[in-house]
């Protein structure tokens, strides 16, 4: 499966992993993807660090960060 692409600013409050999942569930729920969206929520929310969440979500994202940072 190809996977979404989502752009953020990660120094503002698009940095934010909880901003960051309600762009992916737009875009994951415009493509009927709410199963796929349910288990990265999941997997994010109960990951032990903001790096882990980050390198859970780029597992099916395309994470474009405008800012650089990660």
């Amino acid at each position: 499966m190809k996977k979404i692409t989502v752009t953020i600013a990660s120094r503002g409050h698009e940095g934010n992993i909880y901003s960051i999942l309600a762009k992916v569930h737009l875009e994951m729920r415009r493509l009927s993807l709410i199963q796929q969206y349910n288990d990265l929520y999941c997997a994010v929310t109960t990951s032990e660090s903001y790096s882990a969440a980050i390198a859970r979500i780029r597992q099916d994202v395309e994470l474009i960060d405008t800012d650089g940072e990660v």
